[in-house]
């Protein structure tokens, strides 16, 4: 019964719904005493709404008016840890990225009766930019998978503030959830026991190896980092899911491409993948983005930060260094 369900099931990441419920399983619920000791060095909380707190971890410091600074956000696996090469790549060209959890992700919190629309992600990005940076500096934001939606958003309506997008293999979508989602809620129950948590973890390692076209990155190691934050939080995660599966956008992201008038690049692998951007979705960027560009990067699945993490950040920081000028 197993094997059939999960030859069924498919998710808006790409990944099989026994993953996604496997990776729910990676993300914390609300944070304990313990969960804030086990903090990341630098990891700090800001909080956009009444029980909502999204998770930021480093930045620049002493920046003022006129400078341009990057913000990263991870997509829905791995959280911020899944950017720590492109960070160590940046750093190393002399750029201090921060990186923020959206809402329902990571070490973020996942909220009752919160809005997951990605229009409303970006708003609580807007409200993390307006505490952190001073007037005056402006970001170049780099996303990975569905997070660039939110990027899109972004872009296009904090105009005075985001300088250039860079998308790492996200195409324009408008909801996170998907069919195979709600198969995932009905048959959640079979996950609610050790076995098949293990083979919730067993599948979610395979289908980061199917999205790589190397998958050297995904050391023992590595893999320990993904998994690590494990807590039994079944029922957050299913709320959390439904939550997504049940928001209707108001803002559809076609709407709003034509008010991106800041660079926006796309960087894609050439590996096919369920969870790369679609054709009909690099085409919605070039009718309506002014300032789009696509590459490829060879060889290159959809995990591209981790495969590809020096070329990413060549890519951020070409659009810094066009920003600047």
């Amino acid at each position: 019964m197993i094997t059939s369900l999960t030859a069924r099931l498919t998710l808006a990441t790409g990944f099989g719904s026994t993953a996604l419920l496997a990776l729910g399983l990676l993300l914390p619920g609300p944070e304990s005493s313990a969960a804030r000791a086990r903090r990341a060095p630098g990891e700090r909380r800001v909080v956009v709404a009444p029980a909502e707190t999204l998770s930021v971890n480093g930045g620049a410091v002493g920046m003022s008016r006129g400078d341009v600074v990057v913000l990263l956000l991870p997509g829905p696996v791995g959280s911020a840890f899944s950017m720590r090469s492109v960070v160590r790549e940046l750093q190393a060209r002399g750029i201090q990225p921060f990186v923020v959890d959206p809402l329902g992700m990571g070490a973020s919190t996942r909220s009752k009766g919160a809005d997951y629309t990605l229009s409303a992600q970006a708003v609580r990005i807007a409200k993390v930019l307006e505490s952190e940076l001073p007037a005056g500096v402006s970001v170049i934001v780099a996303a990975q998978g569905t997070s660039a939606t939110i990027a899109f958003h972004l872009a296009a309506t904090d105009t005075a503030r985001v300088r250039g997008v860079v998308s790492i293999a996200g195409g324009p979508i408008d909801k996170q959830g998907t069919s195979g989602v709600r198969t995932a809620l009905t048959f959640a129950a079979l996950l609610d026991n050790p076995i098949g948590r293990g083979f919730a973890k067993r599948r979610f390692v395979s289908a980061l190896r199917d999205q790589s076209a190397d998958d050297r990155w995904l050391t023992n190691e590595v893999v320990k980092q993904y998994v690590a934050p494990i807590e039994n939080d079944l029922r957050g995660l299913l709320r959390t899911l439904g939550a997504m599966q049940a928001s209707v956008e108001q803002f559809p992201i076609e709407s709003r491409l034509t008010r991106i008038t800041v660079p926006v690049r796309l960087l894609v692998g050439d590996k096919p993948s369920a969870s790369a951007p679609s054709a009909a979705q690099v085409t919605l960027l070039q009718a309506h983005v002014k300032r789009f560009a696509v590459d490829t990067l060879r060889p290159g699945g959809t995990m591209l930060h981790e495969e590809r993490a020096a070329d990413v950040a060549r890519a951020i920081d070409e659009m810094v260094r066009g920003a600047r000028k």
